[in-house]
């Protein structure tokens, strides 16, 4: 009886618990006198991509679909299992809470403005379809479920996506640390390269001729958002890039595999050196391939995909016979 602390998840279940969420041995998961598990989601979720000078800001609003007492899911275990366990796990603060401050600090830690009830903010709304910890004897599944639509000022929506995130447990590992991780590969799934094109850079590349891109981003180069767009007949075949120069102030690269056609995304560039200037010098170029079928390369002029902000090609691949 009293309350317990100082626990973590221990994923070495016992004939008596058949849980795998059986015992918790963290400060943020709490047993309380009533056996309920107060459990203090957090997030250390960084983003990947920063943005300087856009036009617009971020107006957020959230809402959750998801009940904090839906979380843990225990329909897979077994039925006397089930009759055994207490379910009144606790959550807080509330999903709908936790995702919007975690993701406000996010959006702000990539330089977009949010939250400044500025007339000229596009409004980004996000819901919860999905936030579940799915507990079976073997492991515990973790998924979350992000849809989100962006509007324009005339409240004109421009954008309809959905993220998702998913983690699996590993042994003896921490509950709390594990939603962490999936809500952080969720916020990660989200376009946030897509977002900031809409939202608008003010400069311009060709404004910056001589401005050398060194992976600050703080260029208008590394602020360019270049869609891609790579199919080929067959599809499903390899979409590999790598850079061609014949600048010395950007060396040539391996080629880095990237997907699958149809294989479209919006990306922006960090190529070490490379200057407006320079850019006519520099190629990109994209190779696809697929069992069968003879390899097949194509180049493109970078300076023409800066001014373009597009990559876009078909392949038609030729039978190995």
């Amino acid at each position: 009886p009293g309350k317990k602390r100082g626990c973590a998840v221990n994923l070495n279940y016992d004939t008596a618990s058949s849980s795998c969420i059986s015992r918790m041995e963290t400060s943020r998961v709490n047993y309380e006198p009533s056996n309920a598990i107060s459990c203090h989601l957090t997030s250390s979720s960084r983003p990947e991509h920063r943005y300087n000078d856009l036009s617009h800001g971020l107006a957020l609003s959230v809402r959750s679909s998801v009940s904090n007492d839906m979380i843990h899911d225990t329909s897979e275990l077994p039925k006397f299992v089930r009759g055994m366990m207490s379910k009144n796990y606790i959550f807080e603060p509330t999903i709908k809470e936790f995702v919007e401050s975690s993701m406000t600090t996010y959006i702000r830690s990539m330089g977009i403005s949010v939250g400044r009830n500025n007339t000229s903010d596009y409004s980004l709304r996000v819901n919860v379809r999905e936030f579940k910890v799915v507990d079976s004897p073997s492991n515990a599944r973790i998924t979350v479920i992000l849809d989100y639509t962006l509007s324009n000022t005339d409240n004109e929506e421009i954008l309809r996506q959905t993220a998702r995130g998913r983690y699996t447990m590993g042994k003896g590992q921490d509950l709390v640390a594990a939603i962490d991780n999936a809500y952080s590969k969720a916020l990660a799934d989200m376009d946030w390269n897509g977002i900031a094109a809409e939202l608008g850079v003010n400069r311009h590349a060709a404004d910056e001729r001589q401005k050398q891109v060194k992976g600050d981003g703080d260029t208008a180069l590394e602020q360019t958002v270049i869609r891609w767009y790579i199919v080929s007949s067959p599809a499903g075949a390899d979409v590999s890039w790598r850079v061609v120069s014949s600048t010395p102030d950007v060396k040539n690269t391996n080629a880095s595999y990237v997907g699958t056609t149809p294989y479209e995304t919006t990306e922006t560039f960090d190529i070490r050196g490379l200057k407006f200037d320079n850019s006519g010098n520099v190629q990109i170029e994209v190779t696809c391939e697929k069992p069968g079928y003879l390899p097949q390369k194509r180049r493109f002029n970078l300076r023409q995909a800066i001014e373009q902000r597009e990559i876009s090609t078909k392949f038609n691949l030729v039978k190995d016979e």
